[in-house]
């Protein structure tokens, strides 16, 4: 501890006129102030937009008691997603600015670890024995970086497939539905279109307007049923051209096929509003049958949300996503989410992990996924009453185990757009699956360098 100039005047003073009952006593006193960690995360500034200031808030007196000598310092930050990632960028910079503990959209990890913004925690995760037992191991890769984990995931999504069992059951289709390939999901479709006129039959998100959800909800589901990536973890290069990724393409030509379309007309598909027509008017309507979508819809129909509809949970049925041919592991999901992190500016990083362990027990973290609407990251969190209660919870939960996630690194984002690009490219028969992947391909080696892609 750095000790001022000041005080190191009174020290001297002390040896030479005998005044140690003094110094003692300014000592305890300095010892016994709190340490603050300061704890930083986004708000939406609305009154149901305040779940993460309403946990920290809950469970601040519990933290406070099991970790004594520290105080909590909440730092709201009122922004869009967009701009809480700019200023916690701006924040991450500067000692004086930084939180000790904050929080970070799983996505951006690789990239604020690569700007030196975060603490490696390896060294304490070791450290406690829950991390390695409870964590899925998907959970856990999803905030390691270069071999270094960074963050602690705190919840998740997970995506799947929701159905109109109305819909279903007018073409003639079970109303207890799990398809096990991409035909079958195809088959459905088909038919739907063939016996319930005036309904669309299905949706996968495409095109720049829908942006990541074009990314991940759309393509990265379909090419991660297959055997091949987007990202090759051993060889470090991003797989620009592959069997899988010429597949992806070309469902996304059936599905958006003008002869025999089985999607949305592109006044729908790429308004930038596709979500809100497809959940908020369609669905309720049973105006559609099939869409590959997240674990999150549930909140636009619930009584506070965009678009009411309390019948939702006899009409809407979910089906697990399945891999091209049913192949190992059978089925797949995609998975983002929030993590907390410790700044690499924090003065008191031993003291951040230990607030970061008690606020991520598993009744913590299972009171946190409920309030906001999020799938648990912890496995034990199924055995919380409160948790297990919530429609559908069970179910998305399940689909932990065999999730994906996007490769986090720094370049993802620019490449992402490529995707949606090649993506929109097929869907309005602009170009064929097989230019359209040459010119991903084209793209990427010119973002992310020609010694950092590969083919398969």
């Amino acid at each position: 501890m750095r000790i001022p100039l000041k005080q190191l005047g009174l020290l001297a003073l002390a040896g030479t006129i005998g005044i140690p009952s003094a110094v003692s006593s300014a000592r305890a006193t300095h010892a016994a102030a709190p340490v603050t960690i300061t704890i930083a995360f986004q708000e939406l500034g609305n009154p149901s937009g305040y779940e993460d200031l309403k946990w920290w808030t809950q469970i601040t007196p519990q933290i406070e008691a099991a970790v004594p000598g520290v105080k909590l310092k909440l730092d709201t930050i009122v922004a869009s997603e967009g701009d809480y990632y700019t200023k916690v960028d701006l924040a991450l910079r500067s000692a004086s600015t930084a939180p000790d503990l904050v929080k970070e959209d799983s996505f951006l990890i690789g990239s604020d670890a690569t700007a030196g913004y975060l603490t490696p925690l390896n060294k304490y995760l070791a450290t406690w024995p829950d991390y390695a037992k409870q964590w899925y191991p998907g959970m856990q890769a999803i905030t390691t970086f270069q071999g270094k984990n960074y963050g602690v995931m705190n919840g998740t999504d997970v995506r799947g497939i929701w159905y109109n069992k109305d819909v279903f059951k007018k073409a003639g289709l079970p109303t207890t539905w799990q398809p096990h390939t991409w035909a079958d999901i195809l088959a459905a479709a088909r038919t739907i279109k063939a016996k319930v006129p005036g309904v669309i039959p299905m949706n996968l998100y495409s095109g720049i307007p829908m942006d990541e959800a074009s990314s991940l909800q759309g393509f990265q589901m379909l090419l991660y049923g297959t055997k091949d990536p987007l990202y090759d973890y051993k060889t470090g290069k991003w797989i620009t051209s592959s069997p899988g990724f010429l597949d992806s393409l070309k469902f996304v030509q059936t599905v958006y096929d003008s002869k025999n379309l089985l999607g949305p007309t592109n006044d729908i598909a790429l308004s930038g509003l596709a979500a809100n027509t497809l959940q908020q008017q369609l669905f309720p309507k049973d105006k559609l049958g099939i869409d590959l979508d997240g674990s999150w819809v549930p909140g636009t129909w619930a009584s506070t949300g965009a678009a009411p509809w309390p019948q939702w949970q006899k009409v809407m049925g979910m089906a697990k996503m399945p891999t091209e041919f049913g192949q190992a592991p059978g089925y797949i999901s995609m998975s983002g989410g929030w993590s907390y992190a410790i700044s690499s500016k924090s003065a008191h990083p031993d003291l951040a992990f230990k607030v970061m362990q008690a606020a991520n027990t598993q009744q913590n973290l299972a009171l946190f996924d409920v309030l906001v609407g999020n799938i648990g990251v912890r496995k034990d969190e199924t055995m919380v009453p409160s948790y297990a209660q919530v429609p559908m919870n069970p179910f998305f939960t399940s689909l932990v185990a065999f999730s994906q996630f996007r490769a986090g690194f720094p370049v993802y984002p620019e490449i992402s757009i490529q995707i949606q690009q090649a993506m929109e490219l097929v869907m309005t028969a602009s170009a064929s699956p097989a230019a359209a992947m040459a010119g991903f391909a084209d793209a990427v080696k010119g973002i992310a360098g020609s010694s950092h892609v590969e083919s398969r």
